[in-house]
């Protein structure tokens, strides 16, 4: 028994709770200690059962806990810096020494002293967004009781002590109070930043595949035809959102995009995606008109150009007026409160929550993905009710057969792309409905970010195209051609290829079939 008792005494000697937690503590072996077991350091009083020490490779520290009795409050940079263009800095400032923000009741001035009434500790260590006071739209006020109360345009939030930082900010503009939120703590259901970080590399890696596509169809000729131009222009779409979309994923978690730059990043990437999906949707829309037999006249190179000036109106119109919506519903200080607004940089650089996310940006998409799903299976009947013609064709006029052929082969290259598209995005949807870590939805992820990598090898590595890009090189090098290449041999830019559309006489003939 008695050996038990011992035993017991021994781990108890062992298991020794500390008032408070480490980064909580401010070391204080430099302070004067009473025969009452009090401590005085820089003024503070941590009076018998408010400190503990802590044997450092056989060094004894003590360390203080000035939040127990006290209100604690955190300061983003050390004691007597501040914010110098990001960074924190050593400065010798009033607004420093001390650091004594305003106090606020509600968004009333408080009769109240920051330095006299809270505690600040220095550099916390949680992710953070910045919330800057000269930005436009943005308030930040300081509570008695320690709270913060963030308002962003008109949407007020309020932080407890322990999930925000205050400090002073100085760039270009005059010196201001900024502060850093916390963001939501993670769960076990939460993503990782690796996820992240991963799908930011992802997003990267894709883009050289996307600029291969936009080059090689730019710099051949017989590519650069209707079909090749509304390519290029898909294509662009991506190049510009997928770098903007990635440097948001690298910085989720960061003070590194402050607020002007948050709101220019979201509608670049929110205006990039929709370009390319009204883009898709006009290459949906120009196979059906191809198989649908809407074609008169001859075609010519000045009529495609007018023809993708009438595309790019609606693909980088419509996209245009949206994001202008878009932007007027998130700067509006009209709005009634249970209008869904957008909410873009309330906590990240992107909308608020899924709901105004499925508002704002699927919705539109939503509707393209049915548009287009619609004129891929009315154009799959056309291209069945003509099987017979086409046989036909082929043992009497071959080259409006091998035209039609093309065709069909263009429409299976589209349909492709609409099938990752479409497919991706209606699964992202649900995603969001559904809820959860991004963990159970990474095989759609990586399918979004291998999308440069699969419109590469659809419309660029095929023999057809391989062949041509052989030939502009030779060209360019001025080499002489090989032997037998007779069959590389191509026609004006003009003419047809095996990615064009069918000719006039052979789209009246299918108009005749009607």
């Amino acid at each position: 028994m008695e050996m038990v008792v011992l035993l017991c005494m021994i781990l108890l000697s062992y298991v020794h709770a500390n008032p408070c937690t480490k980064q909580e503590s401010v070391n204080i072996t430099e302070g004067v200690l009473y025969e009452n077991k009090s401590i005085i350091h820089d003024g503070v009083e941590y009076v018998s059962g408010s400190w503990y020490e802590e044997n450092n490779n056989g060094v004894m520290n003590l360390f203080g806990c000035p939040c127990i009795g006290r209100l604690c409050l955190w300061k983003c940079c050390g004691k007597g810096q501040m914010y110098v263009n990001r960074s924190c800095t050593d400065v010798d400032r009033d607004v420093v020494h001390p650091f004594n923000p305003p106090v606020f009741k509600g968004r009333d001035p408080s009769n109240l002293t920051a330095v006299k009434n809270f505690f600040f500790m220095y550099l916390p260590s949680c992710p953070k967004y910045l919330v800057d006071s000269n930005n436009a739209g943005e308030e930040i006020f300081l509570q008695e009781n320690g709270t913060l109360l963030e308002i962003a345009f008109k949407l007020p939030q309020w932080h407890v002590p322990s999930r925000y930082c205050l400090d002073m900010f100085e760039d270009s503009a005059p010196v201001r109070l900024m502060a850093g939120v916390c963001y939501p703590e993670e769960d076990d259901s939460s993503d990782s930043r690796l996820l992240f970080i991963a799908y930011g590399v992802g997003l990267v890696l894709s883009v050289p595949f996307l600029l291969a596509t936009f080059m090689v169809y730019a710099f051949i000729p017989d590519l650069r035809n209707l079909h090749g131009m509304c390519l290029m222009a898909y294509c662009g779409g991506l190049i510009v959102a997928y770098p903007f979309l990635a440097y948001l994923k690298f910085h989720t978690g960061k003070i590194g995009v402050e607020m002007t730059g948050c709101y220019t990043i979201a509608f670049i990437v929110y205006f990039a995606f929709q370009t390319s999906f009204f883009w898709l949707n006009v290459m949906c829309y120009d196979i059906w008109r191809t198989f649908s037999g809407y074609r008169g006249g001859s075609t010519n190179k000045r009529r495609d150009q007018r023809r993708f000036l009438a595309y790019g109106a609606y693909a980088w119109g419509v996209p245009a007026v949206l994001t202008a919506i878009t932007i007027g519903m998130e700067f509006s200080k009209e709005i009634p409160d249970n209008i869904i607004t957008p909410g873009f940089g309330s906590q990240r650089c992107w909308f608020d929550d899924w709901l105004s996310e499925l508002v704002y940006f699927f919705t539109p998409v939503f509707v393209l993905v049915v548009c287009n799903a619609t004129l891929f299976t009315v154009t799959a009947y056309r291209i069945r009710s003509i099987r017979q013609e086409t046989a036909i064709l082929k043992g009497s006029e071959s080259s409006r057969s091998d035209k039609i052929k093309m065709d069909k082969q263009r429409y299976g290259l589209y349909l492709k792309l609409f099938v990752v598209m479409g497919v991706n995005w209606t699964v992202e949807v649900i995603s969001f409905a559904v809820g959860g870590s991004n963990w159970y939805w990474i095989v759609v992820d990586l399918c979004n970010i291998a999308l440069g990598v699969y419109i590469f090898f659809i419309f660029v590595w095929k023999k057809k195209v391989r062949n041509l890009i052989r030939k502009k090189f030779r060209s360019i090098r001025g080499m002489p051609m090989p032997e037998g290449s007779g069959k590389w041999v191509t026609r004006s830019s003009s003419a047809p290829t095996e990615d064009t559309r069918v000719t006039d006489e052979t789209a009246i003939r299918l108009k005749d079939m009607n």
